[in-house]
């Protein structure tokens, strides 16, 4: 019988600990992220197209830095989760859901990281400098006119549409969890109510 309570006490705690979610810092660094690719969706929406006589300008040049420090936050955030991970599963959630889940966080940290990776080359094959807030200078990474980055910046912007995408749907299950289901599943990536 005690041994019956304890393990229902243990698994309890494992509930809770899931509902409870994410630690201070990845919160932060989530909506951090929130915030950045947001803020690059709209340089993207208003600077001019990038073409072969495409001159630097102001827009172009934040497009560029807020893609390397969403490199670097994203990186930060890769190497913060492997060191602290948590489940992404929900007590009691479906297999496909968990699946999906999955699947939906490993294609934001592959875009999120590959994605600046194939706009710096492309700017590169556009001979436009990566300068990021004019403060550091990166080098190019591809040579001018080469075609493997010219395509690369095709894949980049290919890859920002199903980023948007993957947005959408991320939020909607969030909110879908948060009406239907009553799961804490929103609220594991919010601020902790005070006490």
């Amino acid at each position: 019988m005690l041994h019956d309570h304890h393990s229902r006490s243990i698994g309890s705690a494992q509930s809770a600990l899931a509902v409870q979610g994410y630690s201070p810092v990845a919160k932060w660094l989530h909506w951090l992220v929130v915030l950045l690719v947001l803020t690059q969706f709209l340089t993207a929406i208003l600077m001019p197209e990038i073409g072969p006589d495409t001159v630097p300008a102001t827009l172009i040049s934040l497009h560029f830095s807020f893609g390397v420090l969403i490199l670097v936050v994203m990186a930060i955030r890769f190497i913060y989760r492997r060191l602290y991970p948590v489940p992404l599963d929900m007590p009691g959630s479906p297999a496909w859901e968990r699946r999906a889940a999955r699947a939906t966080h490993l294609a934001f940290y592959f875009i999120l990281l590959v994605g600046p990776f194939l706009g710096w080359a492309s700017a590169s094959a556009h001979k436009l400098a990566v300068n990021v807030f004019g403060i550091i200078s990166l080098p190019a990474i591809a040579a001018p006119k080469a075609r493997w980055a010219l395509t690369a910046g095709d894949i980049h912007a290919s890859m920002m549409w199903v980023l948007l995408a993957l947005i959408a749907l991320h939020a909607a299950a969030a909110f879908y969890h948060y009406l239907f289901v009553h799961d804490g599943v929103l609220q594991r990536m919010l601020p902790a109510p005070r006490e």
